[in-house]
């Protein structure tokens, strides 16, 4: 693939994000996909868990917006700054609980914002392979 063409792919899956569907989300993903959050999630691996998880991004009202990509020099990886807006609940709390945020005065009406480069994988048929999120506490913010 070439550095266009993965960039494309790269905006293709925050566009299918907030589409609201999670199979053409998953659909992206290579059978075997892994995705890795090092702050906030253990490893996940597989349509199953990846449909698993985008599902539950999309039931919090997940929204992205998408940087302009970075394609690598290597011909497999692109990078991607998106920034998520979603609801606090159900995820919020937990990040409260490790002390990345002030816990809001009403839950069930605050919303997250955070921004994470996403360093994505792909293989010659434009399938993911590996997407890795990296974020700080400082890129998570509670929206009243």
């Amino acid at each position: 693939m070439n550095e266009f063409t993965r960039k494309r792919r790269a905006l293709e899956h925050s566009r299918r994000i907030n589409a609201g569907d999670v199979d053409a989300v998953v659909e992206l993903y290579a059978p075997d996909a892994v995705l890795e959050d090092p702050v906030g999630l253990p490893p996940i691996s597989g349509h199953e868990a990846l449909r698993a998880h985008y599902g539950s991004l999309l039931a919090a009202h997940v929204r992205e917006e998408a940087a302009e990509p970075v394609a690598g020099q290597d011909g497999t990886h692109v990078l991607l700054q998106v920034t998520s807006v979603m609801d606090y609940l159900p995820a919020g709390p937990l990040h409260a609980e490790r002390g990345r945020l002030k816990a809001p005065d009403d839950p069930r009406t605050a919303r997250l914002r955070r921004t994470a480069m996403l360093v994505m994988r792909l293989d010659e048929a434009g399938l993911i392979r590996h997407v890795k999120s990296y974020w700080g506490t400082s890129d998570l913010t509670v929206l009243d």
